[in-house]
C-alpha cells in the first residue's frame, strides 16, 4: 500500500475527510428512509438534496452501518476539492480503502504533474468494472464544489459507472450537473427535503423517549408544525428543552421557520453555555477542523483535545470524524450560528484566530489549510509567502488548478513581490490548457516584478520565466527559441528542476525554424541528462522531437521507436492524455504514416491534435492539425483534411512566425488540391435512406447490426448496399466509404476529436 501512503502524505487531513462518521447513541433508526435508500439501489446516482441540518449524513451514516456487506467510500468534501485532481484523488484513496487495488493506479496517475483528470476518472471506473464487486461512493456536502471542471468529472463518472457501483451524494443545493438526463435515463434516485423531514412517530422517538422530555401529542403536533420536521432544529430544541425547568412553557417560545430558529438558537443556545465553553466553542468555530494541537496553538491554551472530547460526548454539535477520536467538526448549521456571534461579539479576534490557525498549519506541512486561514485574515502577504514555498510540490503533484486558483486569488500587489508564482502560474495555464492570453498575462506580472525587485530574479525564476515561454509558442518560434535557450542555460547552471523540459521545448523550437542539428543535439542533451528519467515531460517531449528529426532523415522507422518510447513513457508516468502526451502522439502518427500504416498514423495524429488544441492560435496546434491533415489526404478523407487545413490557415493567420509550418501547409494545399482533382465522380446522389446507411457502413457494425441500428431488415440494408456501391462507383465496402469521405457525404467519427 505504498502508493495510497504517498498520496495521504500529500493531504495530511485526508484521513479525516475519508471516515464514515461515527454513530451517537441518540440517533433515532429511520427505517423508511434507510428502505427508501435500498429500493434506490439501481440508479447511479442517488441524491440527497435538502437545507443544512436536514439529517443527510446521519441518514445515510446509518444506513452504510447497516449494510455492513457493502463497500462504502466515503469523502466530506471541502473548498479545496474544487481543485479536480484533489477532489479525484480523495476519491480514489477512498475506494482504495475499501477495496484494495483499484484506486492505486488512479492516485497514482494523479499525483503527476499535468496529468488530465478525465483520463483519471476513466481509470479507476474501468478498475471498479474489471474488479466486479459492489461498492458505493458517497460524497457528503457536495454542495461546496464551485469549480465547473470538478462538477463536470463527476457529470463524467455518474455517467460511465459500471453495473455493481453507486454514487450517493448529499448537497445543501442541486448540483449545476444535467439532472434531468439523468432523470431521463432513470438514473437518478431522489431525497428531497420534505421526505427527510421527520414524522410524528419520529420526532416522539426522539424528544420523548430518548431525550425524556414530557411532551404531549398536542405538544409535538405544535414542534413539528414550528421545525416543519427540520432534524437540526428538533435536535437543537432538544438540546434546550432538556435543560428548561418547564419544557411546555418554553416550547411555547420556540420560533418558527428555519431562518427564526437560527437567529432563535444563536441567542438562546450558544448564550446559555458557561463562558468558558462558549468562549472555545465561538474562537474554534474559524476552524474547519478540530485537533487539540490545533486548538491550543489557535486559543493559546492547554488541554484542549480532553475538552474537545467531553463536548463531543456531551452532544453539542462537535462531530469525531477520525477512528482515534482526535479530529473533530462542527456541526455545519452549528459552526454557522457559532460564527455568527463571534463576528458580532468578537470581530476584531477573528482575523488574529486565522493567523494563529495559518501558522500552525503551515509548519504542519497542510499547505492548502494554511492558506485558506491566511486568505480568511485577509492576509495577502502571508497567503503570498505560503505560495512561494509550496508552488512546487503543488506542480509537482498535479495539483496546478490549486496552484493557478491561489495565484488568480492573491492579487496584482502580491505577485509583483513573486516572480516565481507568476512564472509558476504561467506554466500551470499552460498545463491546463488555459488561454494563452492568461499565460501572457501572468509572465507581464513576472516582467514587471524582477523589474521593481531585481533581486527576486534567481537562476530558478529566470529558468522558470524562460520556460513558460518557450515551451508553448504562441506567437514567434524565434522568440520562443531564445526564451527555451535561456531556460536551458539556467537549468544546466543549476537549475536541475527545470533542466530537461527546458532543453526539451528548445528542441522542439529549434526544430519548428528548421535548425534540425541543433535541435538533435539539443534533445540528445536532455535524454542524457541523470536525471531525465524522473523527469517524464521533458523526456517524452525530447524523444518525441529525435523522432520528428528521424522522420526528416528519411527513418521512419526509427522514428516510430523513438515516438513509441516517448508514449511508453508518458504512460508509465501516468500522462496519457495529458498536454506533455501531445507531441509523442503526433510523432508517433507521422512515423506510422511514412510507413505507409494510414489508419493508424490518423488515429494517433488525432490523439496528437485532441491534447494539443488551445483556446487560441499557437505553433503546437498548427503542427498538430497539419500532420493531421496529411494523415487525411492519404486517407481519401478530403472534406475532413480541407477543415483541419483551414483551421490551421486561420492560426498560421494569427502568428507572427510559424517557422517551417507556413511552408508545410502550402505543400499539403497543393496535395489536397491534386487529390480533389482525382477524386471520383458521383454517378448518381443516394437517397436519404441509403445515405443513413453508408453513414454506418462507415463504422464497424455489420450489415445485421446497422439494419437493428436503423430499424431495418437484412435484406433491406442489403439492397441499400448495393445501390451505394453504384451510385458510387464503388467495388467493396472499404471502397465506398472512402470515395464517400472524399466527396464530403460522410465524415467519420472515431471518437478521438470529442471535446
Amino acid at each position: 500500500m505504498t502508493q495510497l501512503a504517498s498520496a495521504e502524505s500529500a493531504w495530511p487531513l485526508v484521513g479525516t475527510k475519508l471516515s464514515l462518521p461515527r454513530a451517537r447513541a441518540e440517533i433515532v433508526e429511520r427505517p423508511r428512509l434507510l428502505g427508501t435508500l435500498d429500493r434506490l439501489a439501481d440508479t447511479e446516482l442517488t441524491l440527497l438534496s435538502a437545507p443544512a441540518g436536514s439529517g443527510k449524513t446521519v441518514l445515510v451514516g446509518s444506513w452504510c452501518r447497516s449494510r455492513p456487506d457493502l463497500a462504502t467510500a466515503w469523502i466530506t468534501l471541502d473548498p479545496g476539492d474544487n481543485d479536480p485532481a484533489r477532489l479525484w484523488t480523495s476519491i480514489a484513496t477512498a475506494v482504495e480503502r475499501v477495496r484494495p487495488g483499484i484506486g492505486r493506479g488512479t492516485v497514482e496517475r494523479l499525483q503527476r504533474l499535468g496529468s488530465v483528470v478525465t483520463a483519471a476518472v476513466d481509470e479507476l471506473l474501468n478498475a471498479m468494472w474489471a474488479a466486479g464487486e459492489p461498492i458505493v461512493i458517497v460524497l457528503d456536502d457536495l454542495h461546496v464544489l464551485g469549480d465547473e471542471e470538478a462538477l463536470a468529472s463527476l457529470q463524467h463518472a455518474v455517467e460511465r459507472l459500471p453495473g455493481r457501483a453507486r454514487m450517493i451524494a448529499l448537497t445543501r443545493a442541486d448540483p449545476p450537473i444535467r439532472l434531468g438526463r439523468l432523470r431521463a435515463r432513470k438514473a437518478l434516485g431522489e431525497i428531497r427535503a420534505r421526505e427527510l423531514a421527520f414524522t410524528p412517530d419520529e420526532a416522539r422517538e426522539l424528544m420523548v423517549v430518548q431525550e425524556g422530555i414530557p411532551l404531549d401529542d398536542d405538544d409535538m403536533t405544535l414542534l413539528l408544525d414550528r421545525s416543519e420536521g427540520w432534524a437540526a432544529g428538533l435536535y437543537l430544541a432538544a438540546l434546550w428543552l432538556r435543560e428548561q425547568a418547564d419544557p411546555k412553557a418554553g416550547l411555547r417560545e420556540f420560533s418558527g421557520d428555519h431562518r427564526h430558529v437560527a437567529e432563535y438558537l444563536s441567542g438562546e443556545v450558544i448564550d446559555g453555555l458557561d463562558d468558558d465553553t462558549r468562549g472555545f466553542l465561538l474562537q474554534t468555530s474559524v476552524l474547519t477542523t478540530l485537533s487539540g494541537p490545533l486548538c491550543d496553538a489557535v486559543l493559546r491554551t492547554r488541554e484542549s483535545g480532553a475538552r474537545l472530547a467531553a463536548l463531543a460526548r456531551a452532544n453539542l454539535f462537535l462531530i469525531p470524524i477520525d477512528a482515534r477520536g482526535e479530529w473533530y467538526r462542527h456541526h455545519h448549521l452549528f459552526r454557522d450560528l457559532l460564527r455568527m456571534e463571534l463576528d458580532r461579539t468578537e470581530p476584531e479576534l477573528v482575523g488574529e484566530l486565522h493567523r494563529r490557525a495559518a501558522a500552525w498549519c503551515s509548519e504542519h506541512g497542510l499547505a492548502e489549510e494554511a492558506l485558506e486561514h491566511a486568505a480568511a485574515a485577509g492576509d495577502d502577504r502571508v497567503v503570498a509567502e505560503l505560495l512561494v514555498a509550496s508552488h512546487r510540490e503543488l506542480l509537482r503533484s498535479g495539483r496546478e488548478a490549486t496552484l493557478l486558483r491561489w495565484v488568480e486569488r492573491i492579487g496584482t500587489p502580491a505577485l509583483v513581490n513573486a516572480p516565481e508564482l507568476c512564472a509558476a502560474g504561467a506554466i500551470a495555464s499552460g498545463l491546463l490548457c488555459r488561454s494563452p492570453s492568461e499565460r501572457a498575462n501572468l509572465l507581464s506580472l513576472a516582467d514587471r516584478s524582477v523589474r521593481e525587485r531585481p533581486e527576486r530574479l534567481t537562476p530558478y525564476v529566470a529558468a522558470t520565466m524562460g520556460l513558460a515561454r518557450g515551451a508553448w509558442i504562441d506567437g514567434d518560434a524565434g522568440v520562443a527559441v531564445a526564451n527555451a535557450r535561456l531556460a536551458a542555460d539556467m537549468g544546466r547552471r543549476g537549475a536541475d528542476e527545470i533542466a530537461v523540459p527546458a532543453l526539451a521545448a528548445l528542441a522542439f523550437a529549434l526544430y519548428v525554424i528548421g535548425e534540425l542539428d541543433e535541435a538533435r543535439g539539443v534533445a540528445e542533451e536532455a535524454l542524457a541528462r541523470p536525471e531525465a528519467n524522473a523527469r517524464p515531460h521533458g523526456l517524452a517531449y525530447a524523444l518525441a522531437t529525435v523522432a520528428l528529426l528521424d522522420l526528416e532523415l528519411g527513418r521512419p522507422h526509427a522514428a516510430e521507436t523513438r515516438a513509441r518510447r516517448a508514449l511508453d513513457v508518458a504512460e508509465a508516468a501516468k500522462l496519457t492524455g495529458s498536454w506533455s502526451s501531445g507531441l509523442p502522439h503526433t510523432a508517433h502518427g507521422a512515423a506510422l504514416l511514412a510507413l505507409g500504416e494510414m489508419a493508424g498514423g490518423e488515429r494517433e495524429a488525432e490523439r496528437g491534435e485532441l491534447t494539443r488544441r488551445s483556446p487560441e492560435p499557437t505553433v503546437e496546434h498548427v503542427h498538430a492539425l497539419l500532420v493531421l491533415a496529411e494523415a487525411r489526404i492519404a486517407r481519401r478523407r478530403l472534406t475532413a483534411a480541407a477543415r483541419d487545413l483551414e483551421q490551421a490557415a486561420e492560426g498560421l493567420a494569427a502568428l507572427a512566425d510559424a517557422g517551417r509550418l507556413p511552408a508545410y501547409a502550402h505543400a499539403l494545399e497543393q496535395r489536397l488540391t491534386e487529390a480533389w482533382t482525382a477524386a471520383p465522380a458521383l454517378v448518381e446522389e443516394p437517397s436519404p435512406s441509403e445515405l443513413a446507411v453508408l453513414r454506418l457502413l462507415a463504422t464497424e457494425l455489420t450489415q445485421r447490426e446497422i439494419g437493428a441500428e436503423l430499424y431495418l431488415s437484412l435484406n433491406t440494408v442489403k439492397t441499400h448496399t448495393r445501390g451505394i456501391y453504384r451510385k458510387l462507383g464503388a467495388s467493396s465496402r472499404e471502397d465506398a466509404v472512402a470515395r464517400a469521405e472524399a466527396l464530403g457525404l460522410i465524415e467519420r467519427d472515431d471518437g478521438v476529436r470529442e471535446r
